[in-house]
């Protein structure tokens, strides 16, 4: 499993309207090959006049993220961008799973 990780600074002035925007945008990456899940985190760390937002993408393989970083990427980005400029900036990791542990507490 491949953890993607999109880390979003939000100025303030277009928050309401880029939280809009990502819904969409998120079912819309829900649709390619491999993307099982994502989840949306707020940092509770927020500077003033920032907000800080991850958006986390579970999915499949590396090699359906690197499909979609080589061939779709560009065009989801193109659209965050067009719409809100230098008003947020995305900063990008992946992760990869190497080991999972649950809590013996919540097992049945």
């Amino acid at each position: 499993m491949i953890l993607y990780e999109v880390n979003l600074d939000i100025s303030d002035s277009i928050y309401d309207d880029y939280m809009a925007w990502l819904t969409p945008h998120i079912k819309e990456m829900l649709k390619f090959e491999g993307f099982i899940k994502a989840d949306i985190f707020h940092n509770t760390e927020s500077e003033i006049g920032v907000k800080k937002v991850t958006a986390a993408y579970l999915v499949d393989s590396e090699e359906n993220l690197n499909h979609y970083l080589s061939e779709m990427a560009a065009s989801m980005r193109s659209d965050g961008i067009n719409r809100f400029g230098d008003k947020f900036s995305a900063t990008r990791r992946v992760l990869r799973l190497t080991e999972s542990y649950e809590s013996e507490v919540n097992q049945l």
